[in-house]
This record gives structure tokens, sequence and C-alpha cells, in this order.
């Protein structure tokens, strides 16, 4: 009797294991968007470019509806104080294409530099966070490469009243990551953000 309900247990771990399972595409997202960044090279050759530091770590990781990942975005000498934090929900489409939801934490003083644990967020759940009108939608470009970009006049800021719409463009590499986000009114006119380009993230850390 012992010997059955132990083999029902691994069977049924066995089974949580799968559901909990990542595809192959949301693996290589994850591992790509997983660690330190920073565009110092860029803002050295560009003075239009502050000097940032990105951060990005896998949160919810028992999650069985896609790939969950925590960002603080900081300046480079104040990465313990970051101006922004933010939670990308990404699901998978079909093999090649995706959907990240944008979300921001209702208490986000509580989980500053949370991405120093080994799982961030824990206690962390949908209830404790705005979902932002802002889909971001992304194509595989190859077997590395991941870009995409929300739908014009579409994303809609949950924090920022005074921003009418914003526009996000995203390109994802093992290596890079390009991060350009514009804030406009409502007369169309840009009020935040590069103008020319996105910023140009080098990864400088691996997370696992």
């Amino acid at each position: 009797m012992k010997r059955l309900v132990v083999i029902a247990l691994m069977l049924l771990s066995a089974g949580i294991v799968s559901a909990q399972k990542l595809s192959k595409e949301l693996k290589q997202l994850k591992e790509n968007l997983s660690g330190r960044f920073t565009n110092e090279d860029q803002a050295r050759f560009n003075p239009a470019y502050k000097p940032q530091s990105f951060i990005m770590k896998q949160i919810m990781i028992e999650s069985t509806d896609g790939l969950w990942m925590y960002g603080e975005i900081a300046a480079a000498d104040s990465v313990k104080f970051p101006k922004r934090q933010f939670i990308w929900h990404f699901q998978q489409v079909d093999q090649n294409r995706f959907a990240a939801q944008v979300f921001q934490l209702n208490d986000p003083k509580t989980y500053v530099n949370d991405w120093q644990k080994k799982i961030p967020l824990q206690s962390v759940s949908e209830s404790m966070m705005t979902k932002e009108l802002c889909p971001i939608y992304l194509v595989r470009k190859t077997m590395i490469e991941f870009t995409g970009a929300t739908k014009e006049k579409f994303c809609r800021s949950a924090t920022e009243s005074k921003i009418a719409y914003k526009t996000i463009e995203l390109y994802s590499s093992e290596s890079t990551l390009m991060y350009w986000e514009r804030g406009y009114d409502s007369n169309d006119k840009q009020i935040s953000g590069p103008e020319q380009a996105g910023d140009i993230f080098r990864k400088t850390e691996q997370f696992k």
C-alpha cells in the first residue's frame, strides 16, 4: 500500500513538472532576458543617452501560463535605487509569435532589489499588480532573436496620467537588449523617452 502511495506521488509530481515546463522558444526568451545589462557603450559615444542598468529575472516559476519576468531600470551609478520596476508576462501564440502583458506592482518599494534573491517576488500574485493596457507583440526572427512592438496608439499607461499613450519597441538576443519606450500626449507630441533610437543594452552577467 505504501509503495502504491509513493508511486502515485511520484507520478503526480512528474505531471506538475511537465505542466510547468516552458517551451524551448520561451526558454530561449528567458535566457535572453535574464541577467544584468548596461547601455554604457552607447552612452559613451552619444551624450543623448545616460548610462543605465537594466536587470531582469524570472519570477512566478511555478506558473503554468507562460513566462513571468521582473525588471528594474536604474541609473548606472544608482542600481540600488531603481527608477522603474515592472513585470512582463509572455505567452506563446504559436511557434514564432508571442504576446507580452505589462504589469506594475501595486507596492513597488517593497520589492526594490528583490532580483538579488534566488527566487524574486515569491509572495507576489496577480492581485498585487496592475495590468497596463499595453500588450507587446513579438516575433522570433531566428533561433535566438526576438523582436516586437506595441500597436499604434493602443498602449495606455496605468501610472503616468500625463501620457495619453505609449509605444514600446523591443529586440532581444543572447547578448543584446534594445528597449525603446516613448510617451505621447493627446496631441501626438512626444513627451518622454529617447527621440532618435532606443537604449541598446549589452549583457554583462547571465542569470540562471
